[in-house]
């Protein structure tokens, strides 16, 4: 599981980092802003015509007795005991997975069971809902 939550959280930042790029790249206006802070965190900014419009933080948190999390913050100065998003790992015995924990107050379903890439478009999702 801590395996796979690691290779989830580098999956989700270079999704992250790529999709940035060609956001910005296609839309005019628009110009984004990647920024890993460490091996555990990172941001991302989303600007329209210089005004930041959307903003976030994610991290892999540790392992603690709720077990490791990927989350999701829209304050990229928040702490790391706060956060709007919560993805935690669950196996059914046959394959592991992402559970999302705030994703029924979202408009999405909390009891959806998420791959790598649904984990990272779930939470791109959150970044530019904003702009929509």
């Amino acid at each position: 599981k801590d395996n796979f939550l690691e290779e989830v959280f580098e999956f989700v930042a270079n999704f992250f980092e790529g999709s940035l790029t060609e956001l910005e790249r296609r839309t005019q206006g628009i110009s984004t802003k990647f920024r890993r802070v460490d091996a555990n965190h990172f941001t991302a900014a989303i600007y329209r015509n210089g005004a930041a419009k959307s903003q976030c933080k994610i991290w892999l948190a540790a392992r603690d007795r709720f077990t490791g999390n990927i989350h999701y913050s829209s304050d990229p100065s928040t702490r790391d005991n706060s956060y709007s998003e919560s993805l935690s790992v669950e196996d059914d015995g046959f394959s592991v997975f992402l559970k999302p924990m705030m994703g029924g107050m979202l408009g999405g379903d909390r009891n959806k069971l998420l791959s790598q890439e649904g984990a990272a478009e779930h939470l791109w999702e959150m970044l530019i809902r904003p702009l929509q």
